[in-house]
């Protein structure tokens, strides 16, 4: 009220003084300089209007301060009124961690006032708080308590810097999102697992069986798997006799991880007449969306049946998991795809200008036959062709020494700069006796080539060639040489190897087989005749395995330096790199298995770049499994690998360590304790 009436003042002298100004000014116009005393008269009203503005100014400046304090206030008063019956947990902390206010439902959080008041917020929630260093950028933390999940916001709100006692304050709230955990859970657990099963032998099986027992496998077959498909609250179908297709919630596959996948035993114990034991292979696809699910199923299912069957592979978008494998690929009688891979790879040289062949690091006289055969499949197609090799590597000296004999064979080994020069979109490249990307003989001409074959017997694992235009992989066949073999004698082209070819595959095949007691079938000896027809000689072979006295000490010596691991597996450790300690390695771990009592063979090597390992086996053990653990591979009787960035002392506690689990998830563990 009282402002009004200052304003209402103020105003009236300025326009007094305004009416002032007008008469002065006109009076000297028209008057000249007598009205000396109008200018009196207004520097006194100007005085007056002066000392009244001054007035109002301070007056008005005090009025709008308790405005504004009033209304800050009542502002402050809905804010506590609001926090304190606002449903999620809320406190202000001090820069010590004490409680300074907190709403009711903070404390109904902690059911306890008293402590709020004496403990720290890290002491009542039993664990540390970041704390946020400005205003901008609060810090957000998950904590659990009494059951109970939050997410927990720490916001700085208050700093008086320039006080004597300056106070930091954080504003603390807390959301329970233990339902919405919950959901979250159940929504993964109920998300659809896609899975193919395929019966690996059933054709076989079928086929030597009486007509009316047919029907009774099927139903043995189909039975087990419904069993399963119960217990996992799934949904089977059969897409053809040998295969089907199961769909179940993501909350049973950790049934089925746990047991290791019983089916794979509980399949092989079916017994209708038949001798042979019936295998699976498995494929689960584990995704977010359906479609991507069953993507991962086939990659899977197909991963499985390039490992050699008999056993189940879980893709998910991080890895694949495998369960199994532990029994030895059957070899097919069929040759139906030997025949079908042999057209379809000479269609693919037909099309292309130029043909290279690779085969692994540090080739074996297996890898350089198999690459050998496939040269001269090319030449037959009249087609330009070169085998892919670094550096010389010792287990094929003798046999790159032939070759360098003969003028036929001039310019056949090129470099890796020369292969990656060559490539082009008209390239072929021809992949033998591997299929991991990462040991082949050159990884860049791999990533450049557009067109690819590969032919290999070892057991796909998770890396593998994906983008092949043909892939003929079979891990029952006893070697790459014995493939290349049968691919020879269904061409339509006469194909006629030359004395050292045929030699260089035979030699391969014996060296994978050794001495014909491992992974020998009726189309290995088939392959060793059309070898022995085409020129392949015995004493010549026999020389190309014949090792220097050098080698033959570096052996016997680790043979005697071994020592056994759980009672029947034998481990032996080489550190002298002198003379070609790999092959001298490969062949100690044969001859490990000579002795009685020993089932499985690991010999480690220290080379300047890794450490090797070299494994055998005689069936019961799969070491193929137990080295894939370390970044290995190869087959169930015969594996590999090479350990970088470790010493030999921490390659072999890996190696033991990989060997104990895989006792573990077999089972054969408890046997041996």
């Amino acid at each position: 009220m009282k402002k009004n009436k200052i304003t209402s003042i103020y105003l009236i002298f300025g326009l007094l003084y305004t009416m002032f100004l007008l008469l002065a000014v006109s009076d000297y116009m028209f008057f000249s300089k007598r009205a000396d005393h109008l200018w009196i008269i207004g520097a006194i009203v100007t005085l007056a209007l002066l000392v009244l503005t001054i007035i109002a100014t301070i007056r008005f400046r005090q009025d709008l301060r308790e405005r504004i304090q009033a209304n800050a206030v009542q502002v402050s008063l809905t804010q506590r009124q609001y926090l304190e019956q606002w449903s999620q947990p809320y406190a202000v902390i001090d820069h010590d961690g004490k409680v300074i206010w907190y709403n009711k439902a903070f404390g109904a959080v902690f059911e306890n006032s008293a402590s709020l008041e004496t403990e720290t917020f890290a002491n009542l929630i039993g664990q540390t708080v970041e704390m946020p260093a400005s205003e901008v950028y609060p810090a957000q933390t998950r904590i659990d308590l009494k059951d109970h999940q939050y997410d927990l916001l720490v916001q700085m709100i208050h700093r008086e810097e320039d006080q004597d006692l300056g106070v930091q304050m954080y504003a603390v709230s807390m959301e329970d999102i233990t339902e919405q955990l919950a959901l979250q859970r159940e929504n993964e657990e109920i998300k659809t697992v896609v899975c193919l099963i395929y019966v690996d032998n059933y054709d076989t099986i079928a086929g030597r069986l009486e007509e009316g027992r047919r029907p009774m496998l099927e139903a043995m077959i189909y039975r087990r798997l419904n069993d399963m498909t119960e217990s996992l609250n799934g949904i089977l179908t059969r897409l053809e006799k040998d295969r089907f297709f199961l769909i179940f919630p993501r909350r049973s596959l950790g049934i089925l991880e746990e047991g290791r996948f019983p089916i794979l035993t509980d399949i092989r114990q079916v017994k209708v007449g038949n001798t042979l034991p019936l295998t699976l292979s498995i494929g689960v696809g584990d995704a977010d969306w359906l479609d991507r699910a069953q993507n991962f199923a086939r990659s899977a299912v197909d991963l499985a049946m390039g490992r050699g069957g008999d056993q189940a592979v879980v893709k998910n978008e991080e890895k694949y998991t495998f369960f199994g494998g532990s029994s030895i690929g059957v070899e097919k009688n069929s040759r139906a795809r030997a025949r079908l891979i042999t057209y379809a790879i000479r269609e693919l040289m037909a099309g292309c200008e130029e043909i290279l062949i690779m085969g692994h690091k540090n080739p074996d006289l297996d890898c350089f036959g198999a690459a050998l055969g496939m040269y001269r499949f090319a030449v037959e197609m009249k087609k330009p062709t070169h085998i892919v090799m670094g550096s010389q590597h010792a287990a094929v000296n003798t046999l790159l020494d032939r070759t360098r004999m003969e003028r036929d064979y001039e310019g056949l080994i090129i470099t890796h700069e020369e292969a990656l020069e060559r490539i082009n979109d008209s390239t072929l490249l021809v992949v033998v006796d591997v299929n991991r990307p990462s040991i082949t003989e050159c990884p860049e001409l791999l990533e450049k080539a557009k067109n690819v074959a590969v032919i290999d017997h070892h057991r796909v694992s998770a890396e593998h060639v994906e983008h092949a235009s043909v892939s003929y992989i079979e891990p029952y066949a006893s070697s790459a040489c014995e493939m290349v073999s049968e691919l020879l004698q269904y061409t339509e082209e006469r194909v006629s190897l030359k004395p050292i070819e045929a030699d260089a595959m035979l030699s391969g095949i014996q060296l994978d087989i050794k001495n014909y007691t491992n992974k020998t079938g009726v189309r290995t000896f088939e392959a060793a005749a059309f070898l022995r027809r085409n020129g392949a000689d015995a004493v010549r072979i026999r020389k190309l395995f014949k090792n220097d006295m050098n080698e033959y000490k570096i052996k016997a010596h680790i043979v005697s330096q071994a020592s056994m691991y759980y009672g029947r597996i034998a481990i032996a450790a080489w550190t002298d790199t002198q003379g070609n300690s790999g092959v001298a390695a490969a062949q100690a771990a044969d001859e490990l298995l000579n002795i009685s009592g020993v089932n499985a063979s690991f010999v480690l090597t220290e080379n300047p770049e890794y450490i090797g390992i070299s494994a055998r086996s005689l069936g019961e053990i799969n070491v193929q499994v137990i080295l894939e653990k370390l970044g290995g591979g190869g087959h169930m009787m015969m594996a590999g690998a090479q350990i970088r960035e470790h010493t030999l002392d921490e390659a072999m506690e890996m190696l033991q360590n990989a060997i104990r689990e895989y006792l573990e998830e077999t089972g054969q563990l408890r046997k041996e304790e």
